[in-house]
């Protein structure tokens, strides 16, 4: 993927360069999301259809994970939690269309922000993250203006569905000794870690923006490209469960830890793209970009339960983030094949450890990517790369919802492989 919970993947031809071109891009429909100003170059009807399959690997290692100093600090027990990250399969299609000489339409349909994972239900960190999924799927119509032969100017509107699932483990037995004391919890066996029950929530929202974008062509071998995706905000409506051991079921009087609604604000980051791209002659093109991400829009994650049931919080205090590309491509003699490979640093916007969740376990990435293009037809191109994401180990000391510290570090890869298909008509 990319860093925080983006999704790079939107183009397979661009996944061989490590998208470096994407905003000078005008050969394949993935112009519509990274660059719309750049679908007037189009002529005729373009249509570009991908699918990628990304298997990450995250792999927690303890350190001193324990529970609260108040409670005696004693070792959380438990597994490591296997590996965590989950294989997924990411599509996009869009659709780019001539409607004059001067103006173009595109759609896309994608995903832009995303991510899974799972532990083990018995692991060291089950009170912070056992199951975390987010997924949104965009819907992004566009239009693009050639204002003259060199520049050329484009916007799109994004509707967006998003749906999130995310479950723990809660420690009831650290719950009552720290809301009623030693004397009644001991008696009913609410000890910490051996009385644990679980908490489950679901939820959807639909949220609006927008993105432009803007063209030039300095001459026929440069072009230049920069754009914009507006901040979506979504107010996530969920149900939240709760499973109660019998030993306690005191603890859910006054209507806590019962099934109840939830509502949770989210702002996904706005995000500028800068690019560069040149023919140095009829075999060889580079590439270059860089794409700012404001991450620090996400402060917290805060939970509204409908129950009296406490605010659920968590303290992100994420950061700006800048990834930099740098891709070169070579073109067969005759135009049959392109053979292209790119290289990317990419920021993680986890300030520190104690700031890193084990839901979302981020570190900064190095992208090492290769692609080929084929020509099947002289109107249809079949798109192939990979990448391999190499991470910088994430240390984690991170307190829960009990002050429970989850503290090690995790290791972590990404392996990306894509297939795509453009056909001209």
């Amino acid at each position: 993927m990319s860093a925080g919970i983006a999704v790079m993947e939107q183009s397979v031809k661009e996944l061989g360069q490590a998208f470096s071109g994407a905003p000078t891009n005008i050969t394949d429909g993935s112009m519509v999301f990274f660059n719309p100003g750049a679908m007037s170059q189009v002529r005729g009807r373009l249509a570009s259809m991908a699918g990628y399959v990304v298997a990450p690997s995250a792999t927690f290692h303890n350190s001193a994970s324990q529970l609260s100093p108040a409670l005696g600090g004693a070792p959380l027990r438990g597994n490591e939690g296997g590996d965590a990250a989950n294989l997924v399969f990411v599509p996009n299609i869009y659709y780019v269309q001539e409607l004059t000489k001067r103006v173009a339409f595109g759609f896309g349909i994608n995903t832009p922000v995303g991510m899974r994972n799972s532990y083990d239900s018995g692991w060291k960190g089950r009170y912070q993250a056992l199951d975390s999924e987010i997924a949104v799927l965009n819907f992004n119509p566009s239009l693009s203006l050639k204002v003259t032969e060199k520049l050329s100017l484009g916007a799109g509107f994004n509707v967006q569905y998003l749906r999130t699932r995310l479950t723990n483990a809660v420690d009831f037995g650290s719950i009552c000794l720290q809301a009623l004391g030693p004397a009644p919890c001991a008696g009913q066996g609410l000890l910490p870690q051996a009385a644990d029950g679980h908490a489950s929530l679901k939820g959807d929202s639909v949220g609006f923006g927008y993105n432009f974008g803007a063209f030039y062509a300095l001459n026929q071998d440069t072009h230049l490209g920069v754009s914009y995706r507006f901040r979506v905000a979504h107010d996530v409506h969920s149900n939240a469960n709760f499973s109660v051991p019998d030993s306690a079921a005191v603890l859910t009087q006054g209507d806590r830890f019962v099934d109840t609604h939830a509502r949770t604000s989210v702002t996904l980051p706005d995000n500028v793209l800068f690019g560069f791209s040149h023919r140095l002659n009829p075999r060889w093109a580079i590439s270059a970009d860089a794409l700012w991400t404001h991450w620090s829009l996400v402060r917290e994650l805060r939970t509204d339960f409908l129950s009296a049931q406490r605010d659920d919080v968590v303290d992100m205090k994420w950061q700006d983030t800048w990834r930099y590309a740098f891709g070169i491509n070579y073109l067969s003699e005759g135009n049959k094949w392109m053979l292209r490979t790119g290289f990317a640093y990419d920021q993680t916007p986890v300030p520190n450890a104690q700031h890193r969740s084990p839901r979302i376990p981020d570190s900064s990435r190095y992208w090492l990517t290769a692609g080929v293009t084929y020509a099947v037809l002289k109107n249809v191109n079949i798109h192939a790369a990979y990448a391999h994401l190499f991470m910088d180990d994430a240390t984690i000391n991170r307190r829960g919802a009990t002050a429970d510290l989850l503290a090690g570090q995790y290791s972590e890869q990404v392996n990306i492989g894509g297939l795509q298909m453009d056909w001209r008509f």
